[in-house]
């Protein structure tokens, strides 16, 4: 029987901003020719007009670099707290263009982020707290570095696509490509869990 439970929840949040953010980014820097969820495909060439099309590449770059953090797990949490600004920034830009409806839209993401955040409190206390001897101490450890590194290689063809100047449809598979490795190894990972409780 399938039940919703809260960790289900947030993980559903979580893919829902990670993707809703990747696909923005991507759609921006390929002009409108990528899924396209939320967002207009066309601001970059409207801020270069007013000598803002490299800021606008970098708020793309940031949000598909944020929406890779919050679709993978391990790195959701980072995503969580980078997502914050970007949501915020969105929020000020939609509010002050007058954009009817988006700022609420933007609001609900916002709203959905700071969830995400409450739910990993226990990872996020040490940023808040006085006593350094609370906070844990050494480098970072990692269960599995091998699962980290082939999440980051799907992310290397997304950024090729979008940085490297090439023919739109060569850009199209590249970044598709990229979610299709990240899909390939989050089923590897099930069937490998699936093995070692067997």
């Amino acid at each position: 029987e399938f039940i919703l439970t809260q960790r289900w929840i947030v993980g559903c949040i979580r893919f829902w901003l990670g993707f809703i953010l990747l696909s923005a980014g991507v759609t921006k820097m390929l002009h409108g020719n990528f899924i396209q969820l939320i967002g207009p495909p066309w601001l970059i060439e409207v801020l270069a007009k007013h000598q803002l099309g490299l800021f606008a590449e970098f708020i793309a770059i940031s949000q598909i670099i944020i929406g890779f953090c919050l679709l993978v797990k391990r790195f959701a949490t980072l995503g969580a707290v980078m997502a914050i600004p970007m949501f915020l920034n969105i929020l000020m830009v939609t509010i002050s263009q007058d954009w009817r409806g988006t700022p609420y839209v933007v609001s609900f993401f916002l709203a959905c982020n700071i969830y995400l955040l409450i739910w990993d409190f226990d990872k996020l206390k040490f940023l808040l707290i006085d006593q350094e001897g609370a906070v844990p101490k050494g480098g970072i450890t990692r269960k599995n570095i091998q699962i980290d590194l082939l999440y980051l290689i799907g992310l290397v063809p997304i950024l090729i696509a979008v940085l490297i100047t090439m023919p739109l449809r060569a850009s199209q598979i590249l970044a598709f490509g990229g979610l299709v490795w990240w899909i390939g190894v989050y089923v590897w990972q099930l069937i490998k869990k699936q093995n070692i409780h067997k």
